[in-house]
Order: structure tokens, then C-alpha cells, then sequence
């Protein structure tokens, strides 16, 4: 079971994101010459605002972690890097069950465990063996007092297998009823389905997904969240005998190389429960549109995962012209779908420019004061107490910086730089972060 600390209240937040891949143009792109290394963070870095507002964070890692050769589709194997930058991001519940969980055969299921298990994230839908997965099967994730279960299922593998005593969830009305049983034994307070399915390309849920969320719900599932047919599917918030359930189709594309009209991007769905009086109430449900822009930066090439908001406005030509129509088509064609299908209350959230994410945005695409770290940056940024405060960025050249601090005010981030230097860190500089580079500010 894992614990995210405790609070009196009894609410608790979940974000849930669609499918992480890693084609090759994506590989090539965030291959850093100058360090050797693949470098993703600062496409993450306009998405990660929003990540810290919810409490459990769950994206999709549908590639495998078998080490090199990395390679795209159709069997994929990507860098550590993008694991490690999910974790750097904020997620911490990762699932591995869907269809390219077999991509490398046994090695790449295996590699890919251990390497979540290194980053020290929870995770779910492949196994090592069948005692590891009643060990640690549903997932139980626990906060602010509400015990949740994570299930997470796919239909298929692309035909690929792994020998035993390897473990792929896959989607069985027996053993989801079982697992759904298991998790009601151990008093869980709710219970999620992270179901991979459905036909790709396709707007609307087939009669395969619909049959299999009956399943979950008639077996005591409280929500059902789709990925699989990288694009977007409709929301239903309903009630179901009369109790009120959550189901999301498919989440679409959390960021991938993916260049047809309705694969550029996807949802990143927001839900919020209240326990009272021993009951779980659903509250708020919302949602932010997101589209993936491929943007060279120096010695980087980016994948920018990018809500809804006038980047040009604090940054000009940050978007062109021929992305900027792609990125409103993306987004007019997800309402359209949205609206005319979606069942229930559920909000759009757009970044708002005067509000703290978007004044973020505004520091992201101008300039920002920060305290520069030279020594144990990597080490700081998994660091339990000091984590929080810390980022990774890389500049033109492609030099890796490990910062901490994002200030207008200068005396601020002065301010910062001695809070840090108080808890014993070493090898810190006063920084200006422009587009242009990042420059040491004197006294």
C-alpha cells in the first residue's frame, strides 16, 4: 500500500492522463550530444502546473523500458529518461497493462518493473510472478484518510506473449470480478479501472468497451478510465443503480509523434471525491484539452504537451502559424465531440492568464529569477523534503541545469538561494532564465 501523507479533511483528487509514447522521432529528438543522455522535462514543463494540483496522478507508460536499442513503434523500448521525467513531473501512479507491454518480450517487461521500482513510483498491470501480483494487486493508494484500489487492464498485446511466471493484466470478466472482490475485502473506500481498449482512431466507445463497463460497475467499480485509441472519447459522469459513476472512453494522446488531425493531443481528466459519513461523494469533474507541439530548442528538439492558452501573447512565434491552426482544430474538434456527447457535469478548464498557472506560463515564455544548483542536482530532485522545490531545464547548448525557484523579484529569489544554503546545500549561483539562456545574476 502507498501512503501520500494524511489530512484531516476527506477529500482526495485524482488527474488521469492518456498514453505516453515514444516514437523514434520523439527518441532522436530529445538526444542530448552534449550529455549523452535524452532529455524530456521542459516538454513537460506547461503541463506540470497542473499536475500539482491533484493529489493521485496516473499516466499511461505505453512503451517498454528494455534498454537499448530504443526504437519507436512498432515494438518500443525508450529511454529511462522519460520515466524518470514522469516522477520529476509529478505523476505517482504509473500503469504498464496494454498492448505494447510485450514489446520486448520478457526483458521489457522486467526491465521496465525494476526501473519503476528504482524511481521508488507505484505502479500496476504487469507482474514478475503470480505471488508478486497477489502481494501488491489491486493497487492501494491512500490519502487525507480515502483508500483507493488502482486495476488496470488491456485488451490485448498485438499478438505478443511472455512465458510464465510473467504476468500481464488482461481485460477477463472472471478475473475482474475477482480482483474487484479482492479489493472490497480490504475495506477500500473506492475503486478505479484503468481499462486499455477500444478502436483506435475511432470518436466513440464500441460495443467491446461498453460490455466490459458493465462489468466493472455491476462487479462494484466506482469509476472506468479508457486509453488505447489515441484520441479523444467522451466523458459520462451518470448514475448507475443509484450510485454515481465516472467514465471516461479514452483519454487520447498524453504526448506521442503522432501528426493525423484527431492523434495531436488529448484530455487530462480531473475528478475530485468527498468522503462523508462513511460515503464516497463524486464532486467536481473537469477537464484540460492538450495538444503536443514539436518545437527545436538549441541542441533539443521538444515535444510540448500544451493546454489551451495564448503562448504567443508572452512570447512571439513561440507558436507558428501552421501549429497554431493545427492546435485550434485540435481543440475545436474535441469540444464539437464533447458537446454533443458528453453525459452529466463535467467543466472545461482553461488557463487563465492572470491566474497562477497562467502567470507561470508567463515566466516560462519570458524570464524568471532562480538559484542555480551545481552539485547532487539529480540527487535533489527526489529528495523527499526538498523535492518539491526543484526543476530541470536544459539551455541551448544543451547544458543541463538543475534549478530550484521560479521569482520576478530578484530579492526573492535571493531569498530562496539563503533558505537553500541554510539547509546545508552547496554549490549554489543566483540565475536569470531567459528563452535566449540562463545567465548568473551578480550581487
Amino acid at each position: 500500500m502507498f501512503a501520500f501523507g494524511q489530512e484531516e479533511n476527506a477529500q482526495l483528487s485524482f488527474l488521469f492522463v492518456g498514453d505516453v509514447m515514444q516514437h523514434d522521432g520523439q527518441i532522436q529528438a530529445a538526444y542530448n550530444s552534449k550529455t549523452k543522455d535524452y532529455e524530456y522535462d521542459d516538454g513537460f514543463k506547461f503541463v506540470k502546473p497542473i499536475i500539482d494540483q491533484y493529489d493521485i496522478r496516473i499516466a499511461n507508460l505505453e512503451v517498454t523500458q528494455a534498454g537499448k536499442p530504443f526504437k519507436g513503434y512498432p515494438q518500443f523500448s525508450a529511454p529511462d529518461e522519460i520515466s524518470e521525467t514522469l516522477v520529476n513531473v509529478g505523476f505517482n501512479v504509473i500503469l504498464t497493462s496494454n498492448n505494447h507491454s510485450c514489446d520486448r518480450g520478457a526483458k521489457g517487461v522486467l526491465r521496465t518493473l525494476d526501473v519503476l521500482d528504482e524511481l521508488g513510483v507505484p505502479h500496476t498491470g504487469t507482474f514478475r510472478n503470480q505471488a508478486e501480483r497477489d502481494k501488491n494487486y489491486p493497487l492501494i493508494v491512500e490519502k487525507n484518510g480515502i483508500k483507493v484500489a488502482m486495476l488496470n487492464y488491456t485488451y490485448g498485446t498485438n499478438g505478443l506473449s511472455v512465458a510464465k511466471p510473467l504476468i500481464i493484466n488482461y481485460i477477463d470478466s472472471v478475473i475482474i470480478k475477482e480482483d474487484i472482490a479482492k479489493a472490497k475485502a480490504m475495506n477500500v473506500d473506492y475503486i478505479i479501472c484503468n481499462m486499455h481498449w477500444g478502436k483506435e482512431y475511432k470518436p466513440l466507445p464500441n460495443s467491446y468497451q461498453k460490455r466490459y463497463e458493465a462489468v466493472c460497475y455491476r462487479a462494484g467499480a466506482d469509476m472506468v478510465i479508457g486509453g488505447h485509441p489515441h484520441v479523444v472519447q467522451p466523458i459520462e459522469r451518470k448514475e448507475i443503480n443509484k450510485e454515481e459513476k465516472l467514465t471516461i472512453w479514452s483519454l487520447g494522446n498524453f504526448v506521442s509523434n503522432m501528426q493525423t488531425r484527431t492523434t495531436r493531443g488529448g484530455v487530462m481528466l480531473g475528478a475530485h471525491i468527498e468522503k462523508k459519513k462513511g460515503k464516497i461523494v463524486l464532486g467536481d469533474v473537469n477537464h484540460h484539452f492538450v495538444y503536443v507541439m514539436k518545437r527545436k530548442e538549441g541542441a533539443i528538439t521538444q515535444y510540448y504537451i500544451l493546454p489551451d492558452f495564448n503562448y504567443n501573447l508572452h512570447r512571439v512565434d513561440f507558436i507558428s502559424s501552421v501549429e497554431a491552426t493545427r492546435m485550434k482544430d485540435f481543440f475545436a474538434d474535441s469540444r464539437k465531440l464533447y458537446n454533443a456527447e458528453n453525459i452529466g457535469a463535467v467543466e472545461e478548464k482553461i488557463v487563465d492568464p492572470s491566474s497562477s498557472i497562467g502567470l507561470t506560463y508567463k515566466q516560462l515564455l519570458t524570464s524568471y529569477y532562480s538559484v542555480r544548483i551545481t552539485s547532487n542536482g539529480s540527487e535533489l530532485m527526489t529528495n523527499k523534503t526538498l523535492g518539491h522545490y526543484f526543476h530541470r531545464t536544459v539551455d541551448l547548448t544543451g547544458l543541463r541545469n538543475y534549478l530550484s525557484g521560479m521569482y520576478f523579484d530578484k530579492l526573492m529569489a535571493k531569498g530562496h538561494l539563503n533558505f537553500l544554503a541554510d539547509c546545508g546545500i552547496e554549490g549554489l549561483s543566483l540565475v536569470l532564465v531567459t528563452p535566449e539562456g540562463i545567465k548568473i545574476v551578480t550581487e
